[in-house]
């Protein structure tokens, strides 16, 4: 039986440039709870070409929890709560889930992993009337998702 939903098979983001990424949700069961009553969470980006990216976040740090929401909703994020649960970190970041946005990720490469290339990723993402730091000609305006 043909699957029909045709999506590009997934491929790790291994060149720093322009993305249209849209953001995915969490499963509660994959957020990750620590001692000390923070937690955190590999989120996933993905554009409609199959590239993608995961990056993990947590309430250990909420700025750049909150700066993350922000830049991808367009709105002020106040920060969550240093104690927040994982379900509160899934409502908290429900706002900038499914919503695309053009970032730019630069690329290091860590190290190796089961003989396979991996990466830290810096996403830069434009601040109110500034244009991406790439063109933005080849990206389509919206994704097929």
């Amino acid at each position: 039986m043909e699957p029909t939903n045709e999506r590009p098979a997934l491929t790790t983001i291994s060149t720093s440039g322009l993305y249209r990424l849209r953001l995915s949700a969490p499963k509660l069961e994959k957020i990750r709870s620590y001692e000390d009553g923070t937690c955190s969470a590999n989120l996933f980006f993905l554009d409609d070409q199959g590239n993608c990216l995961s990056k993990s976040y947590g309430t250990k740090y909420p700025g750049s929890l909150a700066t993350l929401v922000g830049r991808i909703t367009g709105t002020f994020a106040k920060k969550i709560a240093p104690n927040a649960t994982p379900a509160d970190l899934q409502v908290y970041l429900k706002p900038a889930v499914g919503k695309t946005v053009d970032v730019s990720v630069e690329i290091t490469a860590v190290s190796e992993w089961n003989g396979r290339p991996q990466y830290k990723y810096k996403l830069t993402f434009p601040k109110g009337s500034q244009k991406p730091a790439a063109p933005a000609a080849d990206l389509p305006s919206e994704p097929p998702f």
